[in-house]
């Protein structure tokens, strides 16, 4: 009885763990781009206080364009990572089930 039940539940056991492993990775990725994002904010808030002149505003504004810029590829870079992570995770719910149903 106990080997049956064993059986049973190694499986969800298994996507659990799975589940949990890529949920800490997500909040991982969350609490970096939260992190550069403040960051970033701070910095571009002291940029934008030191701006004295026409060339100051001008070096201003071509540093948002770059910080946009980066702030763009990051995004796209996790989505990226996050599409992985799905396809990855579906795949290993579905090699988990068919191990469990295979006699």
């Amino acid at each position: 009885m106990n080997a049956q039940f064993e059986k049973f539940v190694e499986p969800i056991k298994e996507i659990n763990n799975l589940a949990v492993k890529n949920f800490e990775t997500v909040i991982d990725m969350q609490l970096k781009s939260v992190e550069e994002n403040a960051k970033i904010g701070i910095e571009q808030a002291k940029g934008a206080t030191a701006i004295n002149d026409a060339e100051g505003w001008k070096s201003y504004l071509n540093t948002q364009a770059e910080i946009t810029r980066q702030f763009n590829e990051r995004l796209l870079e996790n989505a990226r990572t996050v599409v992985e992570l799905g396809n990855s995770y579906t795949n290993e719910v579905q090699r988990i089930v068919k191990d469990a149903f295979t006699v």
